[in-house]
């Protein structure tokens, strides 16, 4: 009977680690001195999401004071709200903004909204671990994964160290005195940690009223092409190539696209709605790793555009404009941040024009009624997106697409995919 109460009490001392990692178990141990739950009663799992509510990624981060959460900026950047929860778990409770952050570090501090007194004390981290650890609930139950510091990378403005540890981007890692050893920033071919001294730096100096997530979007560094040296991109894709140019009468527009083709965002994404003598779309995050039978077409960076019409740019063929979500599900009539159409049209009559003109209640231009009577376009979309770009060449592979064959939501059967978009300089 003292046996098994001592096998008993042994198990529950000892917490068996596994994961869906390709490491030893011998790797994959339990801490050895002490108890851990506190540490994971400071982590949390975080959720974001974007303009319209909808789910956009998850992560991680850990509370360092009652109400401030530190997490890297990254993975946040473009999303509209934040929530937390408990580590692993579903109870998810809104975060408020964010305090401070620091392009550098990749580091935001986040204010929630539920209080937590079990923090992680960053003043009392250790900077030279011999082995580290990570925490992971899974079926309700506290795991850890054991690791050590393979090197280290010191400056006077950063220092981190790489690390065989399996553990997850913006959790935290601990020593095996239970004192925190950093948040881990990348999981390449070895982990990347960032020490906790750069987390006390952003704790010294932090605003006391929350900002916005949402204006965390545009925070950067990095230095972007100017328009004026740009003199239109190439979409290159898997059945064709498409150049365009974009307008300066929709400057956000214009330097919205440069950014996002100089970050790269159209990479490996799905031309995901074609309909013949109509349009082609693209420009949909959620379509980059989508299987045949997922619904696509729903997220986009995380954030949105104003509206922005201009009389003299309209659906005529050729012609590029941003999607948007009906007005039932977009109150504020904003255009997607990232999504946008190539209308490949058809020719109307001046009596099918007279018929848009009762209908809409508007007027047709006697330049839009020649175009649209001779070259052709989408006139009913006039004056409900914002148009902010024109093909230059490679109309003929725009026709080819939107004579694609589909299935569902005008989704093509055979997959079109933008390999890449180049950056044509003047």
């Amino acid at each position: 009977m003292i046996r098994i109460l001592l096998i008993t009490i042994l198990s529950m001392i000892f917490i068996g680690c596994q994961s869906g990692s390709d490491k030893s178990k011998k790797d994959q141990k339990a801490p050895f001195k002490g108890s851990f739950t506190d540490n994971a009663q400071g982590i949390v799992s975080l959720r974001t999401f974007d303009h319209y509510t909808r789910r956009l990624d998850d992560g991680y981060g850990f509370y360092v004071g009652p109400n401030l959460v530190v997490t890297n900026l990254s993975w946040l950047k473009g999303a509209y709200k934040v929530q937390s929860s408990p580590l692993d778990l579903e109870d998810f409770s809104s975060v408020q903004g964010y305090l401070a952050y620091d392009l550098n570090l990749d580091l935001v501090l986040l204010k929630a909204t539920r209080r937590n007194l079990n923090y992680i004390k960053i003043k009392e981290s250790e900077q030279s671990p011999d082995s580290i650890y990570s925490l992971f609930r899974k079926n309700s139950k506290l795991y850890a994964n054991n690791g050590t510091i393979l090197s280290k990378e010191v400056s006077d403005t950063i220092s981190f160290g790489l690390s065989d540890i399996n553990a997850r981007i913006g959790e935290p890692v601990f020593a095996d005195n239970h004192r925190p050893v950093g948040i881990v920033q990348s999981i390449d071919e070895n982990t990347q940690i960032l020490f906790s001294k750069w987390i006390e730096k952003l704790l010294k100096d932090h605003s006391k009223t929350a900002q916005s997530i949402y204006n965390l979007r545009d925070k950067t560094n990095k230095v972007y092409i100017s328009h004026t040296k740009v003199k239109g991109f190439r979409i290159i894709t898997n059945k064709g190539n498409i150049e365009i140019a974009l307008s300066d009468q929709t400057p956000k527009y214009r330097d919205n696209f440069i950014k996002l083709v100089s970050d790269h965002f159209y990479d490996s994404l799905l031309v995901h709605r074609v309909i013949k003598d109509f349009l082609i779309q693209t420009g949909a995050s959620d379509t980059k790793y989508a299987k045949k039978d997922d619904v696509v077409g729903w997220k986009g960076p995380g954030y949105t555009l104003p509206m922005n019409v201009v009389p003299g740019l309209f659906h005529k063929r050729g012609m590029i404009a941003a999607s948007k979500l009906p007005a039932d599900r977009n109150k504020h009539n904003r255009s997607d941040g990232s999504q946008f159409y190539i209308v490949a049209g058809r020719i109307f009559t001046n009596q099918e024009l007279d018929d848009l003109e009762k209908e809409k209640n508007i007027k047709y231009t006697a330049e839009q009624r020649q175009v649209y009577t001779t070259i052709g376009g989408a006139p009913y979309l006039d004056g409900e997106y914002t148009v902010f770009g024109w093909v230059t060449k490679g109309m003929d592979v725009v026709d080819k697409l939107a004579a694609s064959k589909t299935y569902a939501i005008d989704r093509p059967v055979d997959e079109i995919r933008i390999q890449t978009i180049e950056i044509l300089k003047k």
